[in-house]
C-alpha cells in the first residue's frame, strides 16, 4: 500500500511540471495552427476583421506610428563557482539585442506589409515579434499575423534562446500572445478613426 501511494504520488508530481496544451486556442477564431518541424503544434497565423466605414488617417500611416520594431535585449546570467561559497557565486550576464529594423516593408494598393514586436507581462516579460499583413477592403480591415515568435526578455540562469514559435502548450501563453495581436490592432483603428 505504501508503495502504492508513493508510486501516486511521484506520478503526481511529474504530471504536473509538464504542460497542457491550451484547449481553448485550438477554438479560439482566425487561429491557423501547424506542427513545427519536431511535430509540436504551434501558432502559425492569426487573423481578424475589423470593420471600417470613414477613415481618418491612412492605414500605412497609422501602421508605421502606432507599432514599433525597435531592437530588443533578451538576457540570462551565468554563475560561476559554487553555492555553498556565495562569494564566488559572481552573476556573468549574457545579452543580445535582436529584431529592429523598419517597420513598414511594403505598402502596395490597399495592402501594407509591417514587422513589428510587442510584449506583455505574465510573471515575466515577453516579446512577440510578427509580420503584419494588412488589407484594406471596402467596408473594413483584414489584419492577418504571421511569423510569430515570442520571446522572454529575462531567463534567470537558464540560457535565453531568443526567438522560437509559439507553442499551443499553457506555458507558452498562446492566449496572451493573441490578446497582445488584438491590442496592436486595436491601436491601430484607433489611429484610423482618429480626427
Amino acid at each position: 500500500m505504501k508503495k502504492l501511494i508513493g508510486y501516486f504520488a511521484v506520478l503526481t508530481i511529474l504530471t504536473s511540471c509538464t504542460s497542457q496544451k491550451m484547449m481553448s486556442i485550438y477554438h479560439t477564431e482566425g487561429v491557423e495552427i501547424t506542427k513545427d518541424s519536431s511535430g509540436v503544434d504551434i501558432l502559425n497565423k492569426y487573423s481578424t476583421l475589423r470593420p471600417v466605414t470613414t477613415l481618418h488617417s491612412s492605414l500605412s500611416l497609422c501602421i508605421a506610428q502606432e507599432l514599433d520594431n525597435s531592437p530588443v535585449v533578451l538576457s540570462s546570467e551565468n554563475y560561476l563557482g559554487s553555492q555553498r561559497w556565495p562569494y564566488w557565486n559572481m552573476p556573468n550576464q549574457q545579452a543580445i539585442t535582436v529584431n529592429g529594423g523598419d517597420t513598414i516593408k511594403l505598402v502596395e494598393g490597399n495592402h501594407v506589409v509591417a514587422n513589428a514586436v510587442v510584449d506583455y507581462q505574465y510573471h515575466a516579460k515577453y516579446f512577440i515579434s510578427y509580420t503584419l499583413t494588412a488589407t484594406r477592403n471596402q467596408h473594413d480591415i483584414g489584419y492577418l499575423f504571421s511569423n510569430i515568435k515570442q520571446a522572454q526578455q529575462y531567463t534567470g540562469s537558464v540560457v535565453n534562446d531568443g526567438f522560437e514559435n509559439v507553442k499551443t502548450l499553457e506555458r507558452y501563453h498562446p492566449n496572451l500572445v493573441i490578446e497582445a495581436l488584438n491590442n496592436e490592432v486595436s491601436k491601430i483603428q484607433e489611429c484610423l478613426l482618429r480626427q
